[in-house]
């Protein structure tokens, strides 16, 4: 049976590392299918947060920026649910106007689906360092209770002898 491949960044406008004169009236991302809720994208522009209209409509996500929004080194930060219910996440950085700050031509290496880019389910999220870090912490925190309750239960068997 084949493995399905999960939905990924198709196109951004601005493009990544994109050099524009003004800020753009809107931001668009295109994804390979539709997305599902909750879908969230934000916006920073020289890493302060803007608030910003998001739009999700199909394989879509449009950014609004505020329309007195500044030049400067903008960033899409995105979160988005495929159609098969795996997230997806990434980031967009362009520079408006005289940013002095270089912007590199390639998305980030967030710009993929948590679960992997590849057209195999091979588990792969076991790997993420926090899930793994919060998994330990859960089963951890098992064993304490679990020999915190049996200390005291032999405990208590001890006063009624």
């Amino acid at each position: 049976m084949p493995a399905q491949a999960h939905t990924s960044l198709v196109s951004s406008d601005p493009a990544q590392g994109a050099r524009l004169e003004q800020a753009p009236e809107r931001i668009v991302l295109t994804f390979t299918e539709s997305l599902r809720q909750p879908s969230e994208a934000s916006l920073l522009v020289d890493g302060t947060a803007l608030t910003a209209e998001i739009d999700v409509d199909g394989p879509r996500v449009v950014v609004t920026p505020p329309a007195d929004a500044a030049d400067g080194n903008y960033e899409v930060n995105y979160r988005v649910v495929s159609a098969d219910g795996h997230p997806v996440t990434g980031t967009i950085e362009f520079a408006v106007g005289d940013a002095d700050a270089v912007v590199d031509d390639e998305p980030t290496a967030g710009a993929r689906s948590d679960a992997g880019d590849s057209d195999t389910d091979d588990g792969s999220v076991w790997t993420s360092p926090l899930l793994l870090g919060v998994l330990v912490a859960a089963v951890a925190l098992g064993v304490a209770v679990l020999l915190l309750v049996r200390g005291r239960s032999r405990t208590s068997g001890h006063e009624r002898s």
